[in-house]
């Protein structure tokens, strides 16, 4: 959070100043929230105490009346603060100054800068000079899809105050070791405006997560080798990290299911040794690590594996081993017989061993049944490392 007389710290907004509201400087800002509004509409957006609500007014074009009517009503709903580029209206009503210093609400003008930037620029500030951190919960509470459509809307808000463009989540992932990527990002958004403007990182436990605006109609492969040739202008060795990318979509709505999309794409990347996959690839994938997440389905495929390692241990064999080449060489019996140096019949007797001990014998669901066991095994392995 900032206090509102902080945007004086804002170099790049042409002409701002306060013309109401004074009293209000000590307010506190969660966010900046952009205002649009229909009309024909019965009642305004809802907003939230802490809200800063940037707007150009372009809804009022010509009507006085309507501007005091929609501001007065923003005001009485608590908002911190409101900023209004001059595009259309060089000033207010004085209705609305009146009700801005009798509430203590702050009311600036700006002119002449893109009102994208002024959202980004307040919620740089709002951030800490773009160190990527504090939406942990908010990513995780997404990713859970158990919102309503307003918590989910608030939190795609907090994560992306413009909202308005077309966007591709990436997901950033160190092969092995943690490396410090936030530093060399930041340091290329203080630089590349263009970059700046299209994307938005984000911490999120050992991953940064990367929200990029694509209105350009590039493919999915050329917009993840845009975002590759990003990490490399910042200095990031392409080498250390996997790359996950989310389909593209509109709707700030689905968010949560971009964010999925992107994590577990660069989670797949990094189990089968690429350097970068899209969410469209993810196969099998895309149906395991959502299973990964749920207990029954762990708790059956950890105690499937210590009824075979059980075996194993008690009679010298090599069941396990041998399911997981079987499951490698896409449960064909004479490539995992070649692999393990065995006769086919050999492999076979031992799979048929693995039915009996988990109760899977004449189930001609057993083959898929231990591809999924172990896979989804894998899947627990990396999230112990």
């Amino acid at each position: 959070m900032i206090h509102i007389k902080e945007l004086f710290r804002l170099q790049n907004i042409h002409r701002l100043r306060l013309i109401a509201g004074q009293d209000g400087l000590e307010r506190t800002v969660r966010e900046a929230v952009l205002f649009e509004y229909d009309p024909s509409s019965v009642q305004l957006p809802d907003f939230y105490r802490g809200d800063l609500v940037v707007t150009t007014l372009a809804y009022a074009r010509g009507d006085a009346k309507l501007v005091a009517h929609s501001l007065q009503a923003l005001m009485n709903q608590g908002i911190a603060g409101l900023m209004v580029k001059t595009a259309y209206f060089s000033e207010l009503p004085q209705a609305v100054i009146t009700l801005a210093n009798r509430l203590g609400t702050p009311v600036f003008l700006f002119d002449d800068t893109y009102i994208e930037e002024v959202i980004l620029q307040v919620t740089d500030l709002i951030r800490g000079k773009r160190h990527f951190a504090g939406f942990e919960q908010d990513v995780d509470a997404l990713m859970r899809g158990d919102l309503t459509e307003e918590q989910t809307r608030e939190r795609a808000r907090r994560i992306d105050p413009l909202g308005q463009s077309s966007y591709r989540i990436y997901a950033v992932s160190p092969k092995e070791r943690m490396i410090t990527l936030d530093d060399k990002l930041y340091a290329l958004m203080e630089t590349d405006a263009d970059a700046a403007h299209r994307c938005t990182f984000i911490e999120w436990r050992r991953m940064m997560l990367a929200l990029c605006r694509e209105e350009d109609g590039l493919s999915a492969q050329e917009a993840l080798t845009r975002f590759g040739d990003l990490l490399t202008r910042a200095g990031v060795d392409r080498q250390s990290v996997v790359i996950g990318q989310s389909d593209l979509r509109e709707a700030r709505a689905q968010m949560g299911a971009s964010l999925c999309e992107a994590v577990y794409a660069a989670r797949a990347a990094k189990l089968c040794g690429k350097a970068e996959l899209a969410a469209h690839e993810l196969g099998l994938y895309a149906y395991l690590f959502p299973m990964s997440e749920n207990p029954f389905v762990c708790d059956r495929c950890r105690r499937v594996l210590s009824a075979i390692r059980e075996y194993d241990a008690q009679n010298h064999t090599n069941l396990e081993q041998t399911a997981l080449v079987y499951v490698k060489e896409n449960m064909e019996i004479a490539a995992a017989a070649k692999v393990l140096f065995q006769h086919p019949n050999t492999v076979r007797y031992r799979l048929s061993k693995i039915q009996r001990i988990i109760d899977m014998e004449d189930d001609p669901l057993f083959a898929p049944m231990l591809s999924l066991t172990v896979s989804l095994s894998r899947i627990l392995a990396e999230g112990q490392v």
